[in-house]
C-alpha cells in the first residue's frame, strides 16, 4: 500500500534560468578519439609517443609486415613529423578502437597523404575485407589522396594498406570515416551525436576541466593550435595519460554546438597550469602574458567577430562565415588562488571585459563545494566582482539529499553560479535519483544558479580514467546510464517561470551516527609498519599492512566516541596509508587518508550506501617519505572528527547529520497555461502524489516516469537498468500520480478545453 502526500503548486516566482541544463565535454575516457570523433583509424598520423604512456610508439595501433619503418626526414608538416615508409612487398594494418567497423551498404572515405618515387598503387582492404579498393599514387612529393569504399557486408576488422614488390611509398595522415547523407565524411560518430542531441543542451563547455590548463605549461590547451587542416594541428600528450590528435578541436567544438543547438562555453587557462603539475601551478612567463591575453581575445573574435575582422575572416575561411555566438567565457579550472593566479587571472578578465562587455566571464573555485579552495575562489570572485563562478561537486548521494536547498543561502545579488561538474559518485539508480533531487533544487533558485553540467559526459567502456560517467559506449552501441535519463528528462521539458511548491505528508529521512564499528588499517600501494598503537587507552601490538592486502583489524569502537594513536613508517611502495573507522559497507564509515592521491594530501572521506567521497579535504601535505615516521592521532567525539598529523591538527570538523530530503518536488510554468512538475521518490516505499495546481479546471498530464530497478542497480560500462516510460493521467485542478519506490517523474500538465 502506497503512502500519500500532497504536492501543492503555488504562485509563480522568478523567471527560470534559460540556459540551465548543458553539457561538459573533456577528452578523457577516450571520449573524443575513439569516441565522438567519427575517425575509425587509431594513430593515423604515426605520432604516438612513449612519453605519453608506457608502451606507446609511432606504430601503436598498427601491425606491420614486410619492409616498414617510421621516418622523420622531410615530414608532411612540422606538427606531423613521423610517417610510415613502406618498401614492397609490405603492408600496415590498423585495428582502430576495438576493430574498424562497417555496415553493409555503408560508405567510407579513406584519405591519406602519400609520396613515391615512381607511380604505383596502394591496395586497400577495410573492415575484415568488407570494403576493398585501390589507391593510385603518382610519382613526386606529398599528395593528399582519397578513395570512397562501399561495404559489401557487415564487418569489423582492420584497415590494411599494402604496396607491391618493388614499390617504395611514404604514407601519413591516414583517415577512414563513414560518409554521411550529404556525401561528406562524418565529423562526429552518428549514434553518439544523436544521444547528445536528445539531451537538448543549452550550452556545451569545452575543452576542460584539467585539460584546459594542462599538466605543465607545455601541455596547456592553446586553441589556435587546434584549427586548420588536421594534419597541421599540434598533437600532444593528454593530461589523462594518452594521446590527443586534436581532430576534435575548436572548429569542431563550435560545429558540435551548432549540431546540438547549444551555446558555446569555452574555457581558457587562467595563465597558470594545473596545480597538480610537477612543481605546482607554474604561471605563464611574464614575457609571454601579453601574447596569451591576445590569444584569449582572438578566441572571442574568432567565435563572434565579423568577416571583416582578422579572426572572423579566418572562421569564414574554415567554412563558417556566420558567428558562433559565444556569450560566456570561463577563465581557469579548479585553480589554487595563489598570488600568480590572482595576477594572471585579473589581467585576463580585465582585458576580456574591456574588449567584450557583452561576454559573461566565469571565474573558478576549487574541485569541491567546500574547503579552502572553494572559500578562496569565492572570496576572490567577490573581491573582483566576477559575474559568475564555476563550482564543482562530486559527492555521495546522501550529500545531495542533504543539500537540496544549498543555494537558498547564496546572495541573489552576488555572483551567479555555474555548477560546471557534479555527479553523485556512482552509476546506480540511487545516485541518479539523488542528482534529480538536487537538480530540482538548482531549478528552484534561478536568481543564483544559471548553468549546470554533469561530468564526465562520455566514456569508452573498458577505457576509463574516471567513473562514473553519463554515457558509456563501445564500438557497436551507446550505453546511457540512469543519470543520463535524468538529465534528458530535465533538458527535454523546461519552463519559463519557477513556482513555489509545498509538500505535505512527506517527511525527511533522519541521519545519525552508527552505534558500533571497528578500526582497520590499510595501505593499498605501500608496506607500512605501525608501532605505539593505542586505541581508546589500550596498547595494541605492532602491526604491518602491505600493498593490495586486506589490511589489519585493530578492534571495535563506538564511532561517536573513539581515540586512536600510533606511529607509521612506510617501508616501501608509494603513497601512504588509510585508517577506516566504522561499520562495514553499506553502512556509514569514515576513511582517514594520509599521503593519498599521488602522496600529496591528507583527507577524511565518508562512505554511505557503499559510495564514498571526501568529507573534509583533501588538504595539501608534504607526503609520506620512506623510513620517516608519521605520528597520528584521531579523535571521534559525536559528529566531531579531529585528525592530528605530526602534532598538527589538520582536520577538525563536524559530520553533517542534517536529515535527507528523499521526497522532493518542483514546478515551473510556461506559456499556454502549462506546468512542468517534477517529483523524486528516493525511498523504498511506493507513494501517491496528489498534485494540486493553482488553476482550477480539467487538465491532462503527459508523464515520463523513470522507475523499476533497485537503488543499487546500475554499474559503470553498462546501460542503465531502467529506461523512462510515458503515459497520461487526468484530473480537475490537479491529478494523482503513483510513484513507485526509487522513481523520478516529470509531468507536463496541459489544461483541457
Amino acid at each position: 500500500m502506497s503512502e500519500r502526500f500532497t504536492v501543492r503548486v503555488g504562485a509563480a516566482g522568478a523567471a527560470a534560468a534559460p540556459d540551465l541544463w548543458g553539457l561538459f565535454i573533456e577528452d578523457l575516457n577516450d571520449a573524443l578519439d575513439g569516441g565522438l570523433n567519427a575517425e575509425l583509424v587509431r594513430n593515423g598520423d604515426f605520432e604516438f609517443d612513449p612519453a605519453e604512456r608506457d608502451g606507446f610508439h609511432a606504430l601503436t595501433g598498427w601491425t606491420a609486415t614486410g619492409g616498414v619503418e617510421v621516418r622523420t626526414e622531410a615530414p608532411l608538416h612540422p606538427n606531423n613529423g613521423h610517417y610510415a615508409h613502406l618498401t614492397g612487398p609490405a603492408a600496415i594494418e590498423n585495428g582502430g578502437w576495438d576493430g574498424v567497423r562497417a555496415v553493409r551498404g555503408g560508405r567510407l572515405r579513406l584519405s591519406l597523404f602519400a609520396r613515391a618515387d615512381a607511380p604505383t598503387a596502394i591496395a586497400v582492404q577495410a573492415c575484415g575485407g568488407a570494403a576493398i579498393g585501390d589507391l593510385a599514387v603518382e610519382a613526386g612529393g606529398w599528395r593528399r589522396l582519397e578513395l570512397d569504399l562501399e561495404a559489401s557486408a557487415d564487418g569489423r576488422g582492420e584497415l590494411r594498406l599494402a604496396v607491391p614488390a618493388g614499390a617504395t611509398v611514404d604514407i601519413d595522415a591516414v583517415s577512414l570515416r563513414p560518409i554521411g547523407a550529404d556525401g561528406e565524411p562524418l565529423t562526429f560518430r552518428a549514434d553518439l551525436l544523436r544521444t547528445l542531441q536528445d539531451l537538448k543542451p543549452s550550452f556545451i563547455r569545452f575543452p576542460g576541466g584539467c585539460l584546459a590548463h594542462g599538466y605543465g605549461l607545455d601541455n596547456m590547451y592553446h586553441w589556435k593550435r587546434t584549427i586548420g587542416p588536421r594534419h597541421e594541428r599540434e598533437q600532444i600528450r593528454n593530461v589523462w595519460g594518452y594521446h590527443q590528435s586534436r581532430q576534435i578541436g575548436y572548429v569542431e567544438y563550435f560545429e558540435l554546438c551548432l549540431a546540438t543547438g547549444a551555446t558555446p562555453v569555452p574555457i581558457v587557462a587562467a595563465g597558470v597550469c594545473c596545480q597538480n603539475s610537477p612543481g605546482g601551478p607554474h604561471p605563464i612567463p611574464e614575457s609571454e602574458m601579453d601574447a596569451y591575453i591576445q590569444d584569449v581575445l582572438d578566441l572571442v573574435e574568432f567565435a563572434n567577430g565579423g568577416t571583416d575582422t582578422p579572426w572572423g575572416a579566418k572562421r569564414a575561411e574554415l567554412g563558417h562565415p556566420e558567428p558562433f555566438g559565444v556569450r560566456y567565457l570561463g577563465i581557469g579550472n579548479e585553480d589554487q588562488i595563489t598570488d600568480d593566479f590572482r595576477d594572471r587571472y585579473a589581467r585576463i578578465e580585465d582585458a576580456v571585459q574591456a574588449a567584450h562587455p557583452e561576454i559573461t566571464v566565469i571565474g573558478t573555485s576549487g574541485p569541491q563545494p567546500f574547503g579552502p579552495d572553494y572559500e578562496a575562489g569565492w572570496a576572490y570572485a567577490r573581491e573582483r566582482g566576477t559575474p559568475m563562478v564555476d563550482e564543482h561537486g562530486y559527492q555521495i548521494p546522501r550529500w545531495f539529499h542533504q543539500n537540496i536547498d544549498r543555494y537558498q543561502a547564496y546572495d541573489p545579488d552576488g555572483a551567479k553560479v555555474y555548477l560546471g561538474e557534479y555527479a553523485a559518485r556512482s552509476n546506480t539508480v540511487r545516485s541518479a535519483l539523488a542528482e534529480a533531487a538536487y537538480m530540482i533544487g538548482l531549478e528552484r533558485r534561478p536568481e543564483v544558479v544559471r548553468l549546470a553540467s554533469y561530468a564526465p559526459l562520455l566514456a569508452r567502456a573498458g577505457h576509463t580514467q574516471w567513473t562514473p560517467d553519463l554515457i558509456y559506449f563501445n564500438a557497436d552501441e551507446v550505453l546511457p546510464s540512469a543519470s543520463y535519463h535524468v538529465q534528458q528528462m530535465f533538458g527535454a521539458e523546461r519552463g519559463t517561470r519557477v513556482h513555489a511548491v509545498e509538500l505535505e505528508g512527506a517527511q525527511p529521512v533522519p541521519v545519525s551516527l552508527p552505534r558500533e564499528g571497528t578500526v582497520r588499517l590499510r595501505s593499498g600501494r605501500a608496506t607500512v609498519a605501525y608501532s605505539g598503537v593505542v586505541l581508546n587507552g589500550h596498547r595494541l601490538p605492532d602491526v604491518i599492512t602491505r600493498a593490495d592486502g586486506e589490511g589489519v583489524l585493530l578492534g571495535g569502537i563506538d564511532p561517536g566516541a573513539a581515540e586512536l594513536e600510533f606511529e607509521a613508517v612506510q617501508q616501501d611502495g608509494v603513497e601512504g596509508f588509510t585508517v577506516v573507522l566504522g561499520p562495514e559497507a553499506p553502512q556509514s564509515f569514515l576513511e582517514v587518508h594520509i599521503g593519498g592521491w599521488q602522496n600529496k594530501s591528507t583527507a577524511v572521506a565518508r562512505s554511505d550506501d557503499g559510495i564514498g567521497e571526501n568529507d573534509h579535504g583533501p588538504l595539501p601535505w608534504r607526503g609520506v617519505t620512506t623510513g620517516v615516521p608519521v605520528r597520528m592521532r584521531i579523535r571521534l567525539d559525536g559528529p566531531r572528527v579531529q585528525v592530528w598529523v605530526d602534532g598538527e591538527l589538520r582536520h577538525d570538523y563536524e559530520q553533517d547529520l542534517r536529515p535527507e530530503q528523499r521526497v522532493v518536488a518542483g514546478a515551473l510554468s510556461r506559456d499556454g497555461g502549462e506546468y512542468v512538475v517534477r517529483m523524486v521518490n528516493a525511498t523504498g516505499t511506493a507513494r501517491t502524489a496528489a498534485v494540486a495546481l493553482p488553476d482550477p479546471g480539467p487538465a491532462t498530464a503527459a508523464v515520463r516516469l523513470l522507475a523499476g530497478a533497485g537503488p543499487d542497480e546500475g554499474r559503470p560500462h553498462e546501460a542503465a537498468p531502467v529506461t523512462p516510460v510515458d503515459f497520461r493521467v487526468e484530473g480537475d485542478g490537479g491529478f494523482d500520480l503513483e510513484l513507485p519506490p526509487w522513481s523520478f517523474a516529470t509531468a507536463v500538465v496541459r489544461p483541457l478545453g
